[in-house]
């Protein structure tokens, strides 16, 4: 026998851990969210409470229900279905896992193998894991219809507690349920059905009504009743044109005649109808007539009267106001919409004046000269009136200066400060440069000019002198006009010193010496013996110096 039961279930430390949590004051409820199934590796299981994952996971997915069992009230019961399309593996273990993802608990089961359908043969399979609890509460029972497949003991189940419970829909018009019973015969609601009591009271109340079909012959007293309806004697005389006669409803005496309280409205052709009063002429005159109580701008309109063009707020075809404007300013931001005559000395000057007295802007005037010589204007603020002073226009016959829009003259003129062309200037001072910010040229005192490349310095330009930064790589020929400078640096010539002559035939001769050359040997009577020999010293010429060649 082994030493452990062959199948179990066991709660992990992790699942005890979270379960006694759960039951402290203010913990958390436990939520069991997925199941898993793995094949042990190929072998049976031991699972412990140490475990925190499956020997071998082969296919995992959300829980299909948590429920309670319905005998053992501290039994949970975790299902996971396992489709017919899925497979292709053994199934030895389970497990359930949290909402943190983490092993709650792990059982080993017999083994069973689950294959593919393609292998010939599918099957859906249930996987169900149990746990005991000592209160259930602390864990949710939930089932998540999005991902839950309904097992046949679920609904056998779910059909038993739904016979037990009072959960049955009402029957309507339109979907079938069940019906409620009711006596009345004053109910509008028609989710209920009459009783037999009901139907008894609707039918004597129908036998005491008059039969359609007998066309109010089954009436008892018909003057009474003709009296009831408020007939009066009409009822009983025939349709005719002469007296004692009723007149039908097609009467031509009834169709035709003009209806009192239509007040005239009724009048097919009222031009016509006016015409055969004779009234023509009085309407006309009454439709072009205006009341003599109407005014223009407090001015009756009982005879001829003299309009200006503020009586109806609008601009004069000529000036507004008079010749006593002091100056072009006078004219206030408040004032009425015109046209205004400033006079200046021998001349004068147009204003043109907007008012409106509302928003920010409330009003805007223009000044103009005369024969285009020029045109200014200025708007006011809120209720502050014009605060600053005219703003003339540039045209084309007035054009600003360089000086009044902040650029050079084309004859010239000062920069105060650095210049970048196509780039913003970074060197400073007073410098200008060209496509890089810091390449360019800068005067950095009196009489000194550098050059700068990425931000560095490589020329100066004095007065007297061109300075290098940097070494100058020529590709080309340096023709200067004065080589002096370059003449006191090289050897412009060689030559041989003057002569000296050595004693060879009984004489010492000529030691070896660096810088000499042997320029002759000497054999006077020409026998087997030298007499002598000469010797010069080479010379190099530096500048305006000769100088003997010390070596070779």
């Amino acid at each position: 026998m082994p030493a452990f039961p062959k199948f179990k279930t066991i709660i992990t430390d992790y699942g005890k851990q979270r379960l006694i949590a759960a039951m402290s004051p203010g913990g958390t409820k436990l939520t069991l969210t997925q199941m898993a199934v793995g094949d042990g590796g190929g072998n049976p299981t031991n699972p412990d409470t140490t475990s925190t994952a499956l020997v071998n996971e082969v296919w995992r997915a959300a829980v299909n229900s948590v429920t309670v069992d319905k005998k053992h009230p501290n039994i949970i019961i975790v299902e996971l279905l396992i489709p017919a399309e899925v497979g292709g593996f053994w199934v030895r273990e389970a497990g359930i896992y949290d909402e943190f993802n983490k092993l709650v608990a792990i059982c080993s089961l017999p083994a069973s193998e689950k294959p593919l359908l393609e292998q010939g043969s599918g099957r859906a399979q249930t996987v169900r894991m149990t746990l005991i609890v000592s209160d259930t509460s602390i864990v949710n029972i939930t089932i998540d219809s999005t991902t839950i497949m309904a097992t046949n003991e679920y609904v056998d189940n779910s059909l038993e507690e739904h016979e037990k419970s009072r959960n049955h829909p009402d029957a309507t018009l339109t979907d079938k349920g069940f019906v409620k019973l009711y006596s009345g015969v004053d109910s509008l609601d028609e989710t209920m059905a009459a009783t037999p009591k009901a139907v008894k009271i609707a039918m004597d109340n129908a036998s005491a009504r008059l039969a359609k079909e007998r066309n109010l012959a089954d009436l008892t007293n018909i003057p009474l009743a003709r009296q009831s309806l408020q007939l009066g004697n009409s009822a009983t005389r025939n349709v005719g044109t002469t007296a004692n006669t009723v007149a039908a409803g097609d009467d031509s005496r009834i169709t035709g005649a003009m209806q009192k309280s239509q007040n005239g409205a009724d009048i097919q052709n009222k031009p016509l109808f006016i015409e055969n009063l004779g009234l023509g002429e009085t309407i006309n005159l009454a439709k072009n007539a205006v009341p003599a109580t109407r005014r223009v701008n407090s001015k009756p309109l009982t005879g001829d009267i003299t309009l200006s063009a503020a009586d109806v707020n609008a601009f004069a075809l000529g000036m507004t106001g008079d010749y006593t404007l002091e100056n072009d300013k006078s004219v206030g931001w408040n004032w009425k919409s015109g046209v205004y005559n400033v006079p200046t000395g021998g001349a004068s000057k147009l204003i043109l004046h907007f008012n409106m007295n509302i928003g920010s802007c409330p009003a805007v005037q223009f000044c103009v000269n005369y024969k285009n010589g020029g045109i200014s204007y200025r708007s006011a603020r809120d209720g502050f009136g014009f605060e600053l002073d005219w703003t003339e226009f540039y045209t084309t016959t007035r054009k600003p200066s360089a000086g009044d829009v902040g650029a050079l003259p084309v004859s010239g003129g000062v920069i105060n400060g650095n210049l970048g062309i196509g780039t913003p200037n970074i060197l400073g001072g007073s410098s200008i440069v060209l496509g890089d910010n810091d390449t360019g040229l800068k005067q950095n005192g009196d009489g000194l000019l550098d050059i700068y490349a990425n931000g560095v310095q490589v020329f100066r330009f004095q007065n007297d002198t061109l300075e290098s930064k940097k070494s100058i790589n020529v590709t080309g020929r340096l023709t200067p006009t004065d080589y002096g400078n370059f003449d006191s640096r090289y050897v412009q010539d060689i030559r041989l010193g003057s002569l000296q002559y050595g004693q060879v035939w009984n004489g010492p001769g000529f030691n070896d010496a660096s810088g000499y050359v042997i320029t002759g040997i000497i054999n006077s009577n020409s026998d087997e013996l030298v007499d002598g020999a000469h010797r010069r010293p080479i010379q190099k010429l530096i500048g305006n110096q000769w100088y003997n060649v010390v070596s070779i």
